[in-house]
């Protein structure tokens, strides 16, 4: 069985030691010429906590079947071939992994001095060199990478401004939401919600303007937005332009598979999404690693993950209301008390089934929940599962419940009493 992997990043690297580890014979055609650290590391180059590097892949990841330096610009389904820059390569399957890319920005300015646009590690290892001789900077974005940057600036000693059109983590809890918002603008971060209407400046950023107003700034960060990277091939594509799977990553042609940033998984009959978490990406790529060797695995995706904002440990995975609400499901939000240790849990379920669709878990030790949330979305537990589960209970354990399983039983009662 000839199995191609192209791309190898977290996604391509899984696949291709998936198929390899069940008996494939296997290309992984990437066209950078060395593997790149995870992108969720390269914030930390700004702060120095990280230094720069080619990654070193062990060699059991990796084998001898990478073909480094290898564009492929388009793969002939009918044929089984992907062209290449180095030539044709036939194969028995195929496993998409090229992650996304960037389009180019369009505001005004954009092409002035010490505008960083953040498309790639080529842009981190600029912005580190010369992030430090900043006063005031300016970071555009809501998400989580955009505050992450935001953070390892402000703790050189700069002045930030955080645009967030649409509020920041606005898919997270409010209470959670609340209590980042509080340790940002402690930390000395300003926080705005606009939009970025362009730069001010002869021929270096001297402001930005955002809604009409202007606030002086010495740097511009700006986050693009991700789109899925694909080469050419004949295959559906899901509605963010991501090649739309099933749960075993197969796509509408037959032996193509994809895994990663350029996948879309189908979440109801009009709706797809990319999903563009490390943690999914490697259990995705597995998946159409093994399918793509002749196996019959199943992807039964969470995107649990975790980040730390500010010293708050934030961990969170499935549905936010607003993809709920895309998909037609009702979800309805509980939540418990931050405990003494300060641990906060919300859990939003579907009303009819009781099925918990999304958990979040914040404060100190949250990160130790991801599995747990992964566990729980992917497998399709319940309310009662929850409430009634067994836990540790002895001389050296807490005798407490934990706080997925407390709020688990405040939504039994909540459904009980409405």
């Amino acid at each position: 069985m000839r199995v191609v992997v192209v791309g190898g990043g977290v996604a391509g690297l899984a696949a291709a030691s998936e198929a390899q580890s069940l008996g494939a014979e296997v290309s992984l055609l990437e066209r950078s010429e060395s593997y790149l650290p995870p992108k969720s590391g390269w914030p930390s180059l700004l702060s120095g906590e990280a230094q720069p590097s080619l990654s070193e892949r062990p060699e059991y990841e990796h084998g001898e079947f990478s073909r480094m330096g290898s564009l492929v610009e388009e793969v002939d389904v009918a044929e089984r071939t992907a062209k290449t820059s180095t030539g044709p390569v036939e194969y028995d399957s195929i496993v998409i992994a090229t992650g996304s890319a960037y389009a180019d920005p369009s505001f005004r300015g954009s092409g002035k001095k010490n505008v960083f646009i953040m498309k790639g590690y080529p842009d981190y290892l600029r912005l580190a060199k010369e992030v430090r001789g900043f006063a005031r900077v300016c970071v555009t974005g809501g998400g989580p990478l955009s505050l992450s940057i935001a953070e390892k600036v402000s703790s050189l000693g700069a002045r930030v401004l955080l645009l967030s059109p649409t509020g920041l983590l606005g898919h997270l809890s409010e209470v959670i939401r609340r209590e980042v918002e509080r340790r940002a603008k402690e930390a000395g971060l300003v926080l705005l919600r606009s939009p970025l209407d362009g730069v001010a400046g002869v021929e270096r950023v001297e402001a930005i303007v955002a809604s009409g107003s202007v606030h002086a700034s010495e740097a511009l960060i700006f986050l693009p937005a991700p789109r899925p990277n694909l080469p050419r091939l004949a295959v559906e594509l899901g509605t963010s332009g991501g090649i739309l799977v099933d749960e075993r990553m197969s796509s509408s042609s037959p032996a193509v598979y994809a895994a990663g940033d350029c996948a879309e998984a189908r979440l109801g009959p009009t709706f797809s999404t990319p999903m563009m978490y490390q943690s999914a990406a490697r259990a995705m790529g597995m998946v159409a690693g093994a399918n793509a060797a002749g196996g019959s695995a199943v992807a039964r995706l969470a995107s649990a993950v975790s980040h730390t904002f500010f010293g708050y440990e934030v961990c969170y995975g499935g549905l936010s209301p607003p993809e709920g609400t895309r998909l037609g499901v009702r979800l309805v939000e509980v939540s418990t008390p931050a405990r003494g240790d300060g641990l906060f849990c919300s859990i939003l379920f579907d009303r009819a089934s009781t099925e918990i669709r999304g958990i979040q878990v914040a404060g100190r030790g949250a990160s130790s929940y991801e599995d747990a949330i992964s566990l729980i979305i992917s497998n399709g537990m319940t309310l009662p599962d929850l409430a009634y589960q067994e836990s540790s209970f002895g001389p050296l354990s807490p005798t407490d419940l934990s706080p997925i399983a407390l709020a688990a039983k405040t939504g039994l009662l909540m459904r009980k009493q409405s």
